[in-house]
């Protein structure tokens, strides 16, 4: 065949692929995808977790059902129902206390006023001797080094939030919830037993510890019968400032008092509590709960290719409503990305001509939980994880940022702009990133990976990451209300959700269309 013919077909054919691709993006509407938002985040679903007064999590859940119905998906599942079931594991708060008690095993002081996460099944009695270890900080810039000569190893460390630098800029209130994280790491790795926050004195704001307490009145979750994927390792504690004065009583000084020491000279000021125990009972009660991952597949085109997939992922559940009745709706996290995901669905419904491999959408729950309704379904997958090519995984992709930015140093708002996506990936295929990197381009996308490294972890992608399977997240990043009340609908830009939807189908389709598997040059090692 003459080369100028062929050169014409292979640009005709190119031609025609991405006209195909334009004609289905157009079914992707920001007015359904704002009606599909609405229903999912109004008030009446109750932040749409387990066990509220109006069943909001199943009522979306039979929504996200009957959707797929209309679209004609095919499923693997009676009424595309994966059923699982989750153990729900809570503090018995009235019978759990911390107690302090002297050299004689005399009983000094004892409080029913902690807030600890529940960790595993079993009941929980930690004792041993305190030891105060600062702001539990360590700056390698500047050398200040609150664990310098502390032996943690079998302790109980009393640590207040925050860090020095924070605590002498009257301007920052906030705590970090990264930096907080990034402590118990340290501290966990060296062997303490437990761990007890304290809000430090000079800040006002305790509206991360609030937020705290409202996760440890969730209690933790885990899958039933599968072993090792409780949601918080290691003993945590919340407590307060009385507590935390009746530890340091032989010392005789008050935690203020000692927090200005530390800020006036700027060095550390950490020690073991000498003459004094600690006991922590934590008391638990457990259920089980019944669950469902909604799924649905396409089946692809080719007759040897059809039995790889790429898999499609967006947790619809969240969480629910607060201790003063106050509701989360989650209409960024994540009604943005489950309604991007029905109009992705119901685009490659539309198809007359599938792509070669086949695409699995599903709605997965519990992720507030801990990832638990992703990892259930990485373990009892539609298509042999083997078989699975690629994750592409939505989480919170409806806020718009009134400026772009270049670079996000504070992750905990790194809210994108208008033309900003940040790409999350585990960084197994340069394909797959550059790939993304190209589809933004064609999109006027600006993709951010600042968060890759720490945000790897952070949603229903990282349980097929753990599988070895090339992963990458796309999401506008965090704000302000992120499991707040007022991730309410009316903050949401439905043009920006249809952007990022757009860019879902677009690399989606590129990776079940093309001949060849994504190549992983960077595997993830076990």
């Amino acid at each position: 065949m003459n080369k100028k013919i062929i050169i014409t077909l292979i640009f005709t054919f190119s031609i025609c692929i991405l006209f195909a691709q334009k004609k289905e993006i157009n079914s992707i509407k920001e007015n359904e995808l704002k009606a599909h938002i609405e229903f999912i985040a109004g008030d009446y679903m109750q932040g749409r977790d387990f066990g509220t007064e109006i069943p909001g999590l199943e009522i979306t859940a039979e929504y996200l059902k009957s959707e797929c119905l209309k679209m004609g998906l095919k499923t693997s599942f009676q009424n595309y129902s994966q059923p699982l079931e989750l153990v729900s594991i809570k503090i018995d708060k009235e019978n759990s206390y911390l107690e302090l008690k002297n050299k004689k095993g005399e009983s000094t002081f004892k409080s029913s006023e902690i807030f600890s996460f529940a960790g595993n099944i079993q009941n929980d009695t930690i004792s041993g001797k305190i030891v105060f270890a600062g702001y539990g900080f360590h700056n390698q810039e500047t050398g200040y080094n609150d664990f310098e000569g502390l032996e943690l190893k079998d302790k109980i460390v009393l640590v207040m939030t925050r860090n020095r630098e924070m605590a002498i800029d009257k301007t920052k209130k906030e705590t970090n919830t990264n930096l907080e994280m990034s402590k118990l790491g340290r501290l966990f790795l060296s062997g303490a037993k437990a761990v007890i926050f304290i809000p430090d004195p000079v800040n006002s704001d305790h509206s991360w510890i609030e937020m705290a307490k409202e996760y440890i009145a969730q209690g933790s979750w885990k899958l039933k019968n599968i072993q090792g994927n409780s949601f918080i390792g290691g003993n945590i504690i919340l407590g307060n400032q009385e507590i935390a004065n009746e530890i340091l009583k032989t010392e005789g000084k008050t935690l203020a008092e000692i927090q200005e020491e530390i800020n006036n000279s700027g060095k550390p000021n950490s020690f073991e509590i000498e003459d004094t125990n600690v006991k922590i009972l934590l008391s638990k009660t457990s259920e089980t709960v019944n669950a469902e991952n909604i799924i649905g597949f396409v089946e692809g085109s080719d007759e040897k290719l059809k039995n790889e997939c790429i898999v499609i992922t967006a947790h619809y559940d969240h969480v629910g409503v607060n201790s003063k009745g106050e509701i989360n709706n989650g209409a960024d996290d994540n009604a943005s990305g489950t309604a991007a995901m029905l109009e992705i669905a119901e685009a490659y419904s539309l198809m007359k001509k599938k792509p070669r491999r086949s695409i699995v959408f599903a709605w997965v729950t519990a992720e507030e939980k801990g990832l638990l309704g992703s990892e259930y379904y990485t373990i009892h997958p539609v298509f042999p994880i083997e078989k699975t090519v690629t994750n592409i995984n939505l989480d919170m992709v409806g806020r718009v940022a009134e400026t772009e930015k270049s670079d996000f140093p504070n992750q905990e708002k790194s809210l994108a702009g208008f033309n900003g996506v940040h790409v999350i990936s585990g960084k197994q295929s340069s394909e797959l990133i550059q790939m993304s990197k190209d589809i933004c381009a064609e999109l006027d996308l600006i993709p951010f990976d600042d968060l890759s490294n720490s945000f790897i972890s952070g949603s229903d992608h990282f349980n097929f990451y753990k599988k070895g399977i090339p992963v990458i997240a796309f999401t506008t990043g965090l704000h302000e209300d992120y499991h707040f009340p007022g991730d309410d609908v009316e903050k949401i830009n439905f043009k920006k959700v249809k952007r990022i939807a757009d860019l879902t189908f677009l690399v989606s389709y590129k990776i079940a269309n093309q001949k060849n598997r994504i190549v992983v040059d960077n595997p993830r090692n076990n």
